[in-house]
């Protein structure tokens, strides 16, 4: 294998930026619409599924530890109490990315990819990241189930968005009641996502999770990271 000489090796690109932890690695599905033409609407438990079962075979298998990871929609974010690959940036991203892409190709067998990118935070802002990534799933639960009754109703793609910009996500919500769907009553995972973590010497998928910000949410994320702090270091 040919030598990279000191020469080349100046011409990478942020190949030195670092991020410290904790931090927060968030990767989103690229083109999924289409990946999900054919499934469940608004909510298809089977890629659910492969969703969770993609985090949980990144705790197994990926030799990397992080803390906990959060997933909606196709959203995961894995939380790390210390960075990974010297806190460098680049490969954070792309192997993580890599990793969480191939892993869920091979469950849904067809090629995906999810892209990275690295938040660094400060202690006290876990807990209002999850939070904020959580409110975004409620945001998006709302959005879904109004979209879909829309195209049931025979709007097309885009007439569905254009009346549901006018909306806000309170009346959105009335509507979908008047329907006969109490968003309230939905499964617990539609609303507030799935939580992966290690629990007892295993890796669990928790679907009825609380809210972050609740006491029960803060509790339970204490005892999570908690735990994580206390394992022995790999």
């Amino acid at each position: 294998m040919q030598r990279i000489n000191a020469k080349s090796a100046s011409w990478e690109i942020y190949s030195s930026l670092c991020a410290r932890a904790p931090l927060m690695v968030r990767a989103d599905g690229r083109g999924f619409r289409k990946v999900l033409e054919g499934s469940q609407k608004p909510y298809d438990i089977d890629f659910a599924r492969s969703m969770a079962g993609s985090v949980e075979s990144f705790f197994l298998d990926s030799g990397l530890s992080p803390a906990l990871a959060f997933t909606f929609s196709d959203e995961i974010s894995l939380l790390f109490l210390e960075a990974p690959f010297a806190g460098r940036v680049e490969k954070i991203d792309s192997l993580i990315a890599g990793f969480l892409s191939a892993a869920l190709s091979l469950d849904l067998g067809r090629p995906v990819s999810l892209d990275c990118r690295t938040i660094p935070l400060c202690e006290a802002e876990i807990g209002s990241y999850l939070a904020e990534r959580q409110d975004e799933t409620w945001r998006n639960h709302v959005f879904s189930y109004g979209f879909y009754m829309l195209r049931e109703e025979g709007l097309n793609g885009t007439q569905a968005m254009e009346k549901l910009r006018g909306l806000r996500e309170h009346d959105i919500h009335e509507v979908v009641f008047q329907k006969g769907i109490n968003l309230a009553k939905t499964p617990a995972w539609e609303r507030r996502g799935v939580m992966v973590y290690r629990k007892g010497g295993l890796v669990v998928a928790d679907w009825q999770i609380p809210l972050f910000s609740s006491q029960e949410g803060i509790i339970l994320l204490a005892e999570i990271i908690g735990s994580a702090r206390e394992r022995p270091k790999r």
